[in-house]
């Protein structure tokens, strides 16, 4: 099965997270798709695109990460969850597409789910100076 990667956000954080991604793993990351949500435009008209695609494509999984949980981009886009073919994950950041697009390069099985989110969480640290030089003594 193949997978199509799409990111999905109020204003261009998708855009900024996906030329991230393409800045560090290159063209692992070359096919994911933005969907950029701007002042005067509704999630809904994405969702709606997104779903033609996704009949065309019943073949194909479609991973779908999105900025924040329960807002209009995430809301629009779980009503996608009808599908089988399509995951949807939220609170996005870059080691999360990371992961999946380095670690699950095929399609991603329940199991993988709940690792993929732990993974993500782990970048997230509150650094102070004395961590610092914690780890500047590991080394």
């Amino acid at each position: 099965m193949k997978r199509k990667i799409i990111l999905a956000s109020h204003g261009e954080l998708s855009k900024g997270l996906a030329d991230t991604a393409r800045m560090i793993i290159g063209n692992v990351a070359a096919e994911i798709q933005c969907y950029c949500l701007k002042p005067g435009q509704t999630a809904d008209s994405f969702a709606k695109e997104l779903t033609a695609e996704i009949l065309a494509e019943p073949e194909q999984e479609f991973v779908i990460l999105s900025d924040l949980y329960g807002a209009s981009v995430c809301s629009a886009f779980s009503a996608l969850l009808v599908y089988p073919n399509v995951r949807l994950f939220t609170g996005m950041n870059i080691n999360m597409l990371l992961v999946i697009c380095l670690e699950y390069p095929e399609k991603l099985r329940d199991e993988d789910i709940q690792k993929i989110v732990l993974d993500a969480r782990s970048g997230i640290k509150a650094l102070s100076a004395s961590d610092l030089a914690a780890d500047a003594e590991d080394f």
